[in-house]
């Protein structure tokens, strides 16, 4: 319904409702056909996808499509893939399968090491398209296991220390610049006058326009919200990308505050609920994943909210579940139905 407010009329974009509809009920199929599978096998499957996804990774920078200074696609005919989404649901397997097997020794830095060295070599290839967007997920699934196989205190310690030594040495080196400009204008607060510096063009397209734009909307929404495809910034076409990165904007226009604080409390239930299978599991596998899950779905909403309210720098995730993504929607849906299988298959399990 979204997709449809924000695409409505448009000559090239009004497809895309009826292509989500269609990931939409394909996505169902494999929630059901992964809910019903026993998530139990995929520990002895847990070497073959990471290999799996590891090839993927790597014949991207050899056969991969790019897009706007990005390496992300592989095309397969009528359907482009794209393997960082494969990794992103696949962490959450070959990471849980990982703590699950040695979640007793991490109390030695050796084995946190050994952790962090095997889930990163897939974020270092993500890294490298660059996607400092999806690495930043596949890193959340690495810490959130982690944190619940029992992380010390002293290891986090040591892990931010070092992160605060190497923070300069990515900024410099391993940052493209566009992501770093997103940062320095976030941390400037010069989008007045980046939109307004001169009429030859930052007016309409400054590094800060649509960041101005979503706030207009989201603005404009008022209480109750302006009515279904009705909001102004949007049938006008101000507010680019609408129907992706900042459709949590064109939803608070057309809903207004009440309709902005449902989608939260809607996906703050569903993190809930994934956290209360993850409490009732009966083995440390099942509850990895779904301590994962529950991250991926929590930070990627709070950096998609806050990047459309300003209080965030733009990194270009999608709202979960709301935004226009086939692989997106389906890479969801799957680990949605890995939560489900978790819930299924619980009465038969022994612990571990």
């Amino acid at each position: 319904m979204m997709i449809r407010s924000t695409t409505l009329d448009h000559p090239t974009l009004g497809v895309l409702p009826q292509s989500q509809f269609q990931w939409g009920m394909a996505g169902f199929v494999v929630l059901l056909g992964v809910a019903w599978f026993d998530y139990r096998f995929l520990r002895n499957l847990s070497i073959p996808i990471y290999i799996f996804v590891s090839i993927w990774l790597l014949a991207i920078f050899v056969v991969g499509q790019v897009s706007f200074g990005a390496q992300r696609w592989i095309s397969l005919g009528a359907i482009n893939v794209q393997p960082s989404e494969l990794a992103k649901m696949g962490s959450l397997i070959w990471m849980a399968d990982f703590f699950a097997r040695y979640r007793h020794k991490l109390s030695d830095i050796r084995w946190l090491a050994a952790s962090l060295a095997y889930g990163g070599f897939p974020m270092v290839m993500i890294l490298l398209q660059p996607n400092l967007s999806t690495t930043l997920v596949t890193g959340v699934v690495w810490f959130s296991q982690c944190w619940a196989a029992g992380l010390r205190l002293r290891h986090l310690a040591l892990m931010i220390g070092s992160g605060a030594v190497l923070l300069p040495v990515m900024w410099i080196y391993v940052m493209e610049p566009y992501q770093r400009a997103r940062v320095t204008d976030f941390l400037s607060a010069l989008s007045q006058s980046l939109i307004s510096a001169n009429a030859e063009g930052s007016a309409t397209y400054g590094s800060q326009y649509n960041v101005r734009q979503a706030l207009i909307s989201v603005g404009s929404g008022g209480f109750w919200g302006q009515g279904y495809a009705e909001a102004s910034q949007v049938k006008l076409r101000f507010l680019k990308v609408r129907h992706t990165d900042f459709i949590f904007s064109a939803a608070a226009s057309d809903f207004g505050f009440i309709g902005a604080v449902f989608l939260l409390v809607l996906m703050g239930l569903i993190i809930w609920r994934i956290l209360y299978i993850a409490s009732k599991a009966r083995d440390a596998f099942g509850a990895y994943i779904c301590y994962g899950m529950a991250a991926v779905l929590f930070f990627q909403t709070m950096a998609n909210v806050g990047m459309n309210l300003n209080i965030l720098p733009v990194t270009g995730l999608p709202f979960p579940f709301l935004s226009y993504g086939g692989s997106s929607l389906v890479t969801f849906l799957f680990a949605i139905g890995l939560v489900e299988s978790v819930a299924v298959h619980r009465k038969n399990k022994n612990e571990n």
